[in-house]
């Protein structure tokens, strides 16, 4: 799979579906990686050109010094799409991937065809920096396994969680497959808040979030869609902070029937 060095730091990269379709550019939650698209490339890349990415401190990409807000991974974006010579592409994000996303089509708005953010935030409150300051106290006082079980119902919505005990053991081991320090350095990104810029964004947009979704909930949602001009908006019931996993099949109904 292809590495290509930009911004200083070495990216992961690889590319789905056919050479001559319209580019749409997915982009991971924070401690995810290209693998928690599994249910998304089959489905996406029947219609579109689609690029996933490890941003810098995910899966196969370099792991600098941090902190990086999503400034920082909206500029290693903006270098990645300049070096793949992709001038304009759909864009889906989740989570803080979904930070990303809003920050690259308020700030370079002619390079976002259309746009997508699930159980995404557009700032860094009060409330959500407690949530993320718990995950890093677990950290430190538990190691891996205790910030995966701390942060599982704040991740998973309660009709996820209420099927997929049998999974969690599977998930939570690939958990501690990870880095504490670079764990560490994305929780800890700059705090932001891009609500203000969103108005610049000219892409239509569609913003998802799950019913269950206590970790960026639904009013954050609402609060991202009343600020972009053409935006629409959609509670998807029965799931929560990890919608595209959890309900893989009408997320891709959704996105598909808006990017089309």
């Amino acid at each position: 799979m292809p590495h290509i060095t930009l911004n200083g730091i070495d990216l992961f990269y690889a590319w789905h579906g056919a050479e001559n379709a319209f580019p749409l550019v997915l982009v991971n939650g924070l401690l995810s990686d290209t693998t928690g698209w599994i249910f998304q490339v089959p489905a996406l890349a029947t219609r579109f050109r689609v690029l996933t990415y490890d941003c810098r401190g995910q899966g196969q990409s370099a792991k600098p010094p941090g902190p990086y807000g999503p400034a920082l991974h909206t500029q290693d974006l903006l270098a990645l799409l300049d070096a793949l010579a992709v001038e304009q592409a759909h864009v889906v994000g989740l989570s803080n991937g979904g930070a990303i996303a809003l920050n690259l089509a308020a700030t370079q708005p002619k390079r976002v065809a259309r746009l997508v953010v699930a159980d995404a935030v557009a700032r860094v409150d009060a409330a959500l920096g407690a949530k993320v300051g718990s995950w890093l106290a677990a950290l430190d006082a538990g190691g891996l396994g205790l910030r995966f079980d701390v942060a599982t119902p704040w991740v998973w919505g309660a009709t996820f969680l209420n099927h997929n005990q049998a999974n969690l053991a599977t998930w939570r081991a690939k958990a501690l497959e990870a880095d504490p320090q670079t764990i560490r350095t994305l929780l800890n990104g700059t705090p932001f808040d891009l609500l203000p810029l969103l108005g610049q964004i000219q892409a239509p947009t569609l913003v998802l979030v799950g019913e269950e979704d206590l970790l960026a909930p639904p009013w954050e949602a609402r609060a991202i869609a009343a600020a972009i001009p053409q935006a629409q908006f959609q509670i998807v019931p029965q799931a929560g902070h990890a919608l595209p996993f959890e309900r893989p099949e009408t997320f891709n109904s959704l996105v598909l029937q808006f990017l089309s």
